[in-house]
């Protein structure tokens, strides 16, 4: 999978769970201050992040701040499901 196709995973399932468009899920936005990400929110993440990646580990979105972060994390995975 691509660096775009990754972000492009990315950017749609956080504009989704977040109900937000998909503009404002810049590299840079951060999920609690700037898009208003709950708890909740990063448990449906992580969901969404197995539904296309396979089993993850509890804690692979754990300290994720920004959509940058949950990027670095996804590309990750990718590359070991590859």
């Amino acid at each position: 999978m691509s660096d775009e196709e990754i972000l492009t995973v990315v950017r749609d399932r956080c504009a989704g769970i977040l109900k937000v468009h998909p503009s404002r899920v810049t590299l840079d936005a951060r999920l609690r201050e700037d898009l208003e990400a709950d708890s909740l929110d990063l448990a449906e993440l992580h969901v969404a992040m197995e539904d296309t990646w396979g089993p993850l580990p509890r804690e692979a979105l754990a300290g994720v701040r920004t959509i940058a972060d949950v990027l670095a994390r996804a590309r990750l995975l990718a590359g070991t499901r590859a």
